[in-house]
């Protein structure tokens, strides 16, 4: 199944967002991520 293509670009940018959080996150805690 293909999704129309706004669906699609607005979970990817999501999805996007969401890394960039836990990037972040990742720095400011990094024993949760265990680096």
């Amino acid at each position: 199944t293909q999704l129309p293509k706004g669906i699609t670009h607005s979970y990817e940018i999501r999805i996007e967002q969401t890394r960039r959080r836990w990037k972040n996150h990742s720095k400011r805690f990094p024993n949760i991520t265990g680096n």
